[in-house]
């Protein structure tokens, strides 16, 4: 197979899995093979042969001949209607999405993503299958008032997973399959998709905590010392995930006194989008074979850092400022945790500047008085 090849292969395998395995090239026209991860392929995936780089093994019919062949799911007692229904327990479990959740370089040996190896080494993967909390857990029972994460209840969905008059069964459970993950902008979600941004927002939202920690005492022309620590409180994987060289995440604090004086800014987003160079972004940083940083993933040959908060994890940012002599007290100290899915910057560069703006969404916050 050709670099070139092996190259598209490690995208499309995942992102266009139906064109893929219909093996034409190009890729045809009609939407159903060029409609991304669509029901019918993860429900003809009836084995995988490993973790990651879509290692899937298909048994997906013959629609021309009007054979709709055996769908795989959680159920053993489906109505066989179309199609026979056949239970599946991978179906139920994490290593199911690990097939595309898991991604090495198609040239080295790097992972570009790591999204399910981050939850197999998790506490939320206690190494039995009933009694640990699996990707499924979380994102196929989120629905509008459930975020459904590692920090909320995740309660079961009633209803029916076919029409009752094609002899569906009212289950205690139904899987929701909104697979929300952190995408609230309009290039990663489909038309009309108010819905799902609203859902990513909520789990965002419920993901992570802030705690603030500082000595009381503080008078004017101290210099003022805290520290603000950031709580993996939900996710069962690092936040962020995915492809963490582009996600961003970081802290925005300010420190205002009682007249609304702005002593203290870090952070800070310009009217470009640009986030304060001098905040800690938490994210990885891919390097090139010269050792230098890049966001170019196909010429990615190394890590050179990965400051990202594990699972049930931490991180502490501690901070110094002073405090002016004039400053009228009480002082109110405000921390925000935000996320963006990608730097403005680099979207405006792959869609034209003022095209689209991602958003950024305020994750945690948390305030404090400071009396002097």
């Amino acid at each position: 197979m050709s670099r070139r090849r092996k190259n598209i292969e490690s995208c499309v395998r995942c992102h266009i899995p139906i064109g893929h395995s219909s093996g034409d090239e190009p890729l045809p026209s009609p939407d159903d093979e060029k409609g991304g991860v669509i029901c019918d392929f993860c429900h003809s995936v009836k084995a995988t042969s490993g973790i990651g780089n879509a290692p899937y093994i298909l048994s997906p019919g013959n629609a021309a001949a009007m054979e709709g062949g055996t769908k795989y799911g959680p159920f053993d007692d489906c109505p066989e209607t179309i199609h026979q229904s056949k239970f599946s327990e991978l179906h139920t479990r994490s290593e199911f999405c690990g097939g595309c959740h898991d991604v090495s370089h198609a040239g080295n040996t790097i992972l570009i993503e790591q999204t399910y190896t981050e939850w197999e080494q998790s506490p939320y993967n206690t190494g039995d299958p009933k009694t640990s909390v699996h990707c499924q857990d979380c994102h196929m029972r989120q629905r509008p008032g459930f975020p459904s994460t590692g920090s909320t209840e995740r309660p079961d969905n009633p209803g029916f997973a076919s029409p009752e008059i094609m002899g569906g069964k009212k289950r205690p459970h139904i899987w929701t399959h909104y697979f929300v993950g952190g995408s609230t902008n309009s290039v990663s979600l489909p038309q009309g998709s108010d819905i799902n941004r609203q859902l990513a927002i909520d789990r965002l939202k419920n993901a992570a905590t802030l705690d603030v920690s500082l000595t009381p005492g503080y008078k004017k022309g101290d210099a003022l010392k805290f520290d603000v620590v950031i709580k993996n409180t939900g996710a069962g994987h690092y936040l962020p995930t995915g492809l963490t060289e582009l996600r961003q995440m970081w802290l925005s604090v300010s420190i205002t006194d009682a007249e609304g004086k702005e002593l203290y800014q870090s952070g800070k987003v310009d009217e470009k989008g640009v986030i304060d160079p001098n905040a800690t972004i938490y994210h990885t940083v891919f390097g090139d074979k010269d050792g230098k940083p890049t966001l170019h993933v196909w010429s990615a040959t190394q890590i050179l850092s990965d400051n990202r908060v594990p699972p049930k994890g931490q991180k502490t940012e501690s901070i110094t400022c002073l405090i002016p002599n004039d400053a009228k007290s009480p002082l109110k100290l405000t921390a925000v945790l935000n996320y963006r899915s990608a730097p403005q910057e680099v979207v405006d560069a792959l869609l034209g500047e003022k095209s689209v703006k991602f958003p950024i969404v305020d994750m945690a916050e948390i305030s404090k008085e400071i009396s002097l």
